[in-house]
């Protein structure tokens, strides 16, 4: 067997996320690949996973082992090359089909990058179980989150403040048409995103909706029925529950989920969130996590929660601002999701860094979708439903520093 490093890329397109293989599959390779196809994962939906296997040079035991494993799963190969074919009929239940005369050309690392830009989201979901090797917080990376939650709420002060621009909507008046219109916004905030803390990442998105012919009291009523969030923002969240309330501050829980080829993680997280009203058109709240918990074998019999800061799941802490404005007949909802991860292994950014962005992106967006569809979808809002989990952006709300 050739002694080629392996060299993997991830090309994402309409109708299938594609591994392309180079080298030799072996040892750490291998498995560094297993944990890269993990994360990616989050992304296949209904697309079927692409193998090519074309510039594939050897196979070890462990390589063996992840290449069956994939097609037992439903992964498509594709092996152009008269080496590649020789290993698929010796490993595959299925040989691929014979190539088509084309012409082949080498990988490289410029074909990942030009599709990178399709790939456009924290870590939220960022609950997919990444890394294979169990991590820990650290007093440093709490601190920088301290400090940069510090610089989020100041900027909050400063669009509640006289003179200052509530919305991020109506920042530009292009954006503002686009959200009035029904669209929803989704974007990384100014700066690197995400971005690099000691010990870990800090990411953060901001989502607008407009919902037409509600009222402010109607839509944050409903964004405070915890006990709803399991029914409308399944399957992520498979449990919620409210804790406690008063007229501006409340407590609840959520369990929230996210299910990969082999692996199966929850996480078990408390909120406190607080509401602050301006004025009879305009009220925002913070939310953030007061704990957060990994479940390792979740619904399995060796299911146990790991201690808080500690484990080999992706997210540590999460954090958000919603902002809500009474205005052309309909309600404004802007999120601002912020959450902390843990940090992207070098030898794996190349590769994880777009999946993180595309799985942010998409978090986001589908819990404004589906906060729309719960509101919209009920004649009766007189009546208690779902609204956005203090916090969703990523997955559910974010919590304390």
């Amino acid at each position: 067997m050739k002694n080629q490093a392996l060299d993997y890329y991830i090309h994402d397109q309409p109708s299938a996320l594609r591994f392309q293989l180079k080298g030799v599959m072996s040892g750490e390779g291998a498995r560094r690949l297993e944990q890269v196809w993990h994360t990616a994962s989050s992304l296949i939906g209904d697309r079927r996973p692409v193998v090519d296997i074309t510039f594939v040079t050897g196979v070890d035991e462990e390589g063996r082992a992840l290449l069956l494993r994939w097609e037992r799963e439903g992964a498509h190969f594709i092996a152009d090359s008269k080496t590649s074919r020789a290993l698929a009929e010796s490993i595959l239940e299925t040989v691929p089909a014979p190539p088509a005369k084309v012409r082949h050309r080498c990988p490289s690392p410029r074909s990942f990058f030009q599709a990178a830009p399709s790939l456009a989201l924290v870590a939220i979901a960022l609950l997919f179980p990444f890394p294979a090797t169990a991590a820990t917080l650290k007093p440093e990376t709490v601190a920088a989150w301290d400090e940069y939650l510090d610089g989020a709420q100041a900027d909050l002060q400063k669009r509640v403040a006289p003179g200052g621009c509530f919305l991020w909507t109506f920042e530009n008046s292009g954006r503002a048409a686009r959200v009035h219109s029904g669209e929803i916004l989704i974007a990384p905030a100014p700066g690197l995103n995400p971005k690099a803390v000691p010990g870990g990442l800090i990411h953060h998105w901001i989502g607008a909706i407009f919902l037409p012919d509600l009222s402010l009291e109607q839509v944050v009523e409903v964004t405070r029925d915890y006990d709803r969030y399991k029914d409308y923002y399944g399957p992520a969240v498979i449990d919620s529950s409210a804790i406690a309330r008063d007229a501006a501050s409340d407590q609840f829980s959520m369990r929230i989920m996210n299910k990969v080829f082999f692996l199966k993680t929850a996480l078990d997280a408390d909120y406190q969130a607080t509401f602050v009203h301006l004025d009879q058109r305009r009220t925002y709240s913070v939310s953030r996590t007061t704990r957060l918990q990994e479940i390792d074998q979740y619904g399995e019999t060796g299911e146990h929660k790991v201690p808080e800061g500690q484990g080999s799941g992706y997210v540590w802490k999460l954090f958000s601002i919603t902002r809500f404005e009474q205005r052309d007949a309909g309600v404004y909802v802007e999120l601002e999701a912020i959450a902390l991860s843990r940090e992207i292994p070098p030898a794996a950014r190349f590769f994880v860094d777009p999946i993180v962005r595309r799985v942010s992106r998409n978090s986001m967006s589908l819990s404004l979708q589906q906060t729309r569809k719960a509101l919209s979808g009920n004649a009766d809002l007189t009546a208690p439903h779902a609204g956005i989990p203090a916090g969703a952006g990523y997955l559910p709300s974010p919590q304390t520093k």
